[in-house]
């Protein structure tokens, strides 16, 4: 027997992102737009990303193409985007001032970030990055706690075109070589150090460990970043839709870790449609996740929040 255990009230309801997508639909109820949006995603998908506020450089030339068949289909063909531009830059123009991020430290601190102050410091870390040879598709691992540096880092990434790899900040030397290895990353993110359930965690030393079998790696990067020399002038590069964004490691519990790749396109509008739609997130609203960069919820958090 199904019991329902909550019940949304109608000021809830009323307010919620779905109910309005509902409404612009023209649909009796959310089952029927489900329905609609597996039925014809031709008009679901141009609904839903107009009403998300998603920007695209360049339109599509058609939603999808599936004539390669399902396990290739690709998203929004033609299209160009950059998500660091509809996450962090244009907020900097339209809500300078607004809260981006807030970090709490595990000794109480706490640090907050306006859009100004991330779409300056994504752009100048950008800069570094191109400074130091990463090109777009090259591989930059994340080494770092949640904190703000981690939207800085994976937005810089995205900035340039190049793919991020996050790696869990409670790994041992081991797990993490085993990561830079598979992904040939070129650079690395990281700090010298971060608390973890109260104890200090080395991460520079653990990092060092793992780059005597990690030859692809050329540079590292610490945070906090130093960025003062960087002019922050660099456009966002604008990326084809199917431009690889994320490349994520399954746990390895049942063998070795297997790598998955997000594009640019597919991610930035399915995470929005589940932070919108399921998670009900609005403007202003302040989200944490008890995750890591390693865990797909990390990334989750920092595109869709």
């Amino acid at each position: 027997m199904t019991e329902v255990v909550w019940r949304p009230d109608e000021a809830t309801v009323e307010h919620a992102n779905a109910t309005r997508l509902v409404r612009r639909a023209g649909v009796a109820g959310y089952r029927e737009l489900v329905q609609r949006s597996v039925e014809d995603p031709d008009w679901f998908w141009p609904l839903a990303i107009d009403d998300m506020g998603l920007e695209f450089s360049e339109p599509w030339t058609a939603v999808f193409d599936d004539s390669r068949g399902p396990e290739w289909t690709t998203w929004f063909v033609g299209a160009r985007l950059n998500i660091a531009d509809n996450c962090v830059h244009r907020w900097a123009t339209r809500r300078p001032d607004a809260i981006a991020a807030v970090g709490l430290g595990e000794d109480g601190s706490r640090r907050e970030t306006t859009f100004a102050e991330l779409s300056r410091d994504v752009t100048r870390l950008a800069e570094l990055l191109v400074a130091r040879g990463v090109e777009p598709g090259d591989r930059v691992a994340i080494f770092l706690p949640m904190s703000p540096e981690v939207a800085v880092a994976s937005h810089a990434i995205a900035h340039i075109g190049a793919i991020q790899v996050p790696v869990f900040s409670g790994f041992a030397a081991p797990a993490v070589a085993q990561r830079l290895q598979a992904s040939e990353a070129k650079v690395v993110i990281t700090r010298t150090a971060s608390s973890r359930r109260g104890k200090n965690m080395p991460m520079l030393a653990i990092l060092e460990e793992a780059l005597r079998s990690s030859p692809s790696v050329e540079h590292v990067v610490l945070a906090p970043f130093e960025l003062d020399d960087q002019p922050a002038r660099l456009p966002a590069l604008q990326v084809d839709s199917e431009t690889p964004y994320l490349l994520t490691y399954t746990s390895g519990t049942t063998g070795k870790p297997k790598g998955v790749v997000h594009v640019q396109g597919g991610f930035l509008v399915s995470i929005t449609r589940e932070t919108a739609y399921q998670a009900d997130i609005h403007a202003g609203d302040v989200m944490h996740f008890a995750t890591d960069m390693g865990w797909i919820m990390g990334p989750w958090t920092v595109v869709g929040v």
